[in-house]
């Protein structure tokens, strides 16, 4: 095992999870609770831990697909940027109230944080999103955070959650990063990578596109290492399928793929 590992993760302070669309969809679309409920559980074991723990999660434009579907019949496999943005102001409600319900189970409190790219440039705009999720986390609460997008265009819009948690995860110092997809881990050359410490030409050239509804795919997750390697912070970029998969991350084992430097 390694040391180095080992020991960053001991002194992780905060642990942010980032839940991908292609990670929700199929439990969005069959309105299943018991998925989130096992994320629920996660967090109040990491809280356990002695760590903070907070969410990015995609979702909001799922939800609004099935409630639209649900409702009106309507399927929009190729939504136009105004139809997104309309289908994300029906579903963050649902997405919200979805992880309000199951984190209750667990006598959690699930607090929603939506933000777009001008919360990162704007100084007092990022001391202010700090200060929040310094409260809350105080407070023993969750913060579920995603882009806002039911107003965000390409002037202000972050692009992927991938990036937007590595945004999260670089406020604070002491933070384990977790990207939780459909794949088991960065492959090149049909092998899973097992462990990167920095970013070459040869590993971009690897990095896939997005799928099933996302927007981010490897090339998003490379660079959100890259933000947290040169924080010196910790990331993995793991399968979500099952959640109890972060208990033995947080032990260190070779699943996924591990950023760190040495």
């Amino acid at each position: 095992m390694n040391t180095t590992l080992e020991k960053k993760l001991s002194q992780a302070t905060h642990v942010v999870l980032k839940f991908g669309t292609s990670t929700l969809t199929e439990h969005i679309q069959k309105r299943s609770m018991g998925y989130f409920r096992s994320i629920a559980k996660e967090c109040a074991w990491l809280q356990k831990q002695g760590k903070k723990v907070i969410i990015v999660s995609s979702g909001a434009v799922g939800f609004g697909r099935a409630v639209l579907h649900e409702r009106k019949r309507i399927h929009l496999p190729q939504a136009s940027l105004s139809e997104k943005q309309a289908l994300a102001s029906l579903g963050q409600s649902l997405l919200i109230d979805t992880y309000s319900t199951a984190f209750a189970k667990e006598k959690l409190a699930a607090a929603q944080i939506l933000v777009t790219r001008t919360d990162f440039e704007n100084k007092k705009h990022l001391q202010n999103l700090k200060a929040t999720l310094t409260q809350l986390l105080d407070w023993g609460a969750i913060p579920i955070i995603n882009e806002n997008d039911a107003i965000s265009n390409d002037e202000i819009k972050v692009g992927d959650n991938d990036n937007l948690a590595a945004n999260i995860a670089v406020l604070f110092s002491k933070v384990f990063l977790v990207l939780l997809t459909t794949v088991d881990g960065f492959y090149k050359d049909k092998e899973r990578v097992l462990h990167i410490d920095a970013l070459t030409a040869e590993l971009r050239r690897h990095a896939g596109n997005p799928s099933d509804g996302g927007t981010g795919g490897m090339v998003t997750k490379l660079q959100a290492a890259e933000k947290i390697l040169a924080a010196g912070q910790v990331m993995s970029i793991a399968s979500g399928k099952k959640i109890n998969i972060v208990r033995e991350l947080m032990a260190a084992k070779p699943k996924g793929t591990w950023v760190f430097g040495e």
